[in-house]
């Protein structure tokens, strides 16, 4: 079992960078499944490694809770 994270990060330095969308898709044949940008992946950052980090972080805890509630493959 395996997962496909996908994240799109905008901004700039001036302003900040924020996390426009993300998705996860398991490895196998299935549908993507769209994440909230919420929590740890909202609001502004002062770097894009940092708001990728969050999008990162916040799609593992999606993972997490797909595999804990059995819907994977």
């Amino acid at each position: 079992m395996g997962f496909e994270m996908t994240s799109g990060v905008s901004g700039d330095s001036t302003n900040g960078f924020y996390v426009a969308m993300q998705w996860i898709r398991e490895t196998t044949p299935a549908n993507r499944i769209n994440v909230p940008i919420d929590g740890i992946a909202a609001g502004r950052f002062r770097s894009l490694e940092n708001a990728f980090d969050a999008s990162f972080d916040r799609m593992r805890t999606a993972i997490d809770r797909q595999v804990s509630a059995g819907r994977t493959s």
